[in-house]
């Protein structure tokens, strides 16, 4: 029996700062169902927050990647920062290559060197930003994460690179060609399940995970039900109980379709 589906954002069921009718359509037969739905991603809690709204939720909220939860109400519950002195050593490989990079301090964001990859970053997000230029403006504090903002084929050489230096030390992902994400080695989409199970006293087995990019990997791999898009990586394809036959968003009926299917049956 699922009782949860847990949902990554852009790209699943937000396109272009749009939630598409499919998708409204399936979580309010969700939601009239009895099928809580809680969004996971990779976006700052603020940002997150604003789409809660849209949508009418209550769960919780997962953002940066597992990496800070928050209640309806905007109180944190749950944080894993990386400390000043570790991510000040992934900053330092990300500023020899041509990245913009952001960092966030207790859900505020700074952008130190802004390309043109990442400009439209505070609007896309709808969120206030920092920007500096003098490293010595930057807060010597915890981030919650790290985004390396470039072109796809300096992402994928990064990532490589960061992950030969620092091994395990990190959680080094990617949400979409151009975003290279950083995080506490104890975060991911998937260990954040773990959380929410205790919160919402529901075990991961009775909860669907839902995704369409890498940073969805453990999400999918770890819910009870993981379940991708018929257009989504083949590396998702492959760990996923379910993928639609149809590419997202349209997508997303099938995925409604299939958990109560499934609940009945």
């Amino acid at each position: 029996m699922i009782k949860v589906l847990v949902t990554d954002l852009d790209g699943t069921i937000l396109f272009n700062d749009n939630i598409p009718d499919v998708v409204r359509e399936g979580i309010d037969m969700l939601l009239n169902y009895g099928i809580k739905v809680c969004i996971a991603s990779g976006r700052m809690f603020s940002s997150i927050y604003n789409y809660y709204k849209i949508l009418g939720l209550d769960t919780p909220i997962i953002a940066y990647n597992g990496a800070m939860i928050g209640d309806k109400d905007l109180n944190i519950i749950y944080h894993e920062p990386i400390d000043y002195p570790t991510w000040f050593q992934i900053f330092e490989v990300l500023l020899r290559e041509d990245f913009q990079i952001n960092l966030y301090f207790n859900d505020k964001l700074y952008i130190f060197r802004g390309n043109p990859y990442g400009n439209n970053y505070p609007l896309q997000n709808k969120v206030h930003a920092i920007f500096i230029d003098n490293i010595k403006y930057i807060p010597k504090l915890p981030t919650t994460k790290i985004l390396g903002i470039g072109p796809p084929e300096l992402v994928r050489e990064t990532q490589f690179k960061l992950k030969e230096i620092f091994n395990c030390r990190f959680c080094i992902t990617t949400s979409s060609p151009t975003y290279l994400e950083i995080m506490n080695n104890r975060v991911s989409k998937g260990k954040a399940l773990r959380f929410l199970s205790e919160m919402l006293g529901i075990s991961t087995f009775e909860m669907a995970g839902l995704g369409d990019s890498f940073n969805d990997f453990e999400l999918i791999r770890d819910a009870g039900l993981g379940i991708t898009f018929n257009n989504s990586p083949e590396e998702l394809k492959k760990i996923a109980d379910y993928v639609t036959q149809k590419d997202s968003p349209e997508g997303f009926r099938e995925v409604v379709d299939f958990i109560i299917w499934k609940n009945h049956y």
